[in-house]
């Protein structure tokens, strides 16, 4: 028996169970492309304003039941948030404004505990992670500090 016969009886019997399951599979086709869907948010929204460090303000649409960090991080303001709002660290450190301090909540055990590593820390100081907007928070001002301390860096 020669090398030549073997290989090309290989050969034959591979193209015979090739052709046998090419005809008893069918061709894969491209699915049917599903129509565009547009859903539309049905979240409230409310306007917050920013006041960056060197004075400006900037205004922003944010989604009822988002923090203040998500909103701010989500448009490119100078938030840290080292922690990624696991209330863990102080770097999300803010000044909430007027009334809308007190319809932010009580000040849980936690939050607390990072405040007293907040430089400039003030009677209207919050963690922009735990300031979860609601509707009437329609116009809250948030003034970031001038500094804040990273544990991380």
């Amino acid at each position: 028996v020669s090398t030549q016969s073997t290989w090309g009886g290989h050969l034959s019997m591979h193209r015979l169970v090739s052709s046998r399951l090419a005809s008893a599979v069918p061709r894969w086709t491209m699915p049917t492309p599903l129509p565009v869907q547009r859903h539309f948010s049905s979240v409230p929204t409310v306007t917050v304003h920013f006041v960056l460090p060197k004075g400006d303000t900037v205004t922003l649409s944010a989604k009822v039941g988002e923090s203040l960090m998500e909103v701010g991080r989500r448009n490119d303001i100078d938030i840290e948030a080292a922690c990624d709002g696991t209330c863990a660290c102080s770097t999300c450190h803010v000044y909430v404004e007027g009334e809308h301090f007190a319809k932010l909540g009580e000040v849980s055990e936690d939050e607390l505990d990072m405040l007293d590593l907040a430089l400039g820390l003030q009677d209207n100081s919050r963690l922009a992670c735990q300031c979860i907007l609601t509707p009437d928070q329609e116009g809250l001002v948030a003034t970031l500090p001038s500094e804040v301390l990273s544990q991380y860096a």
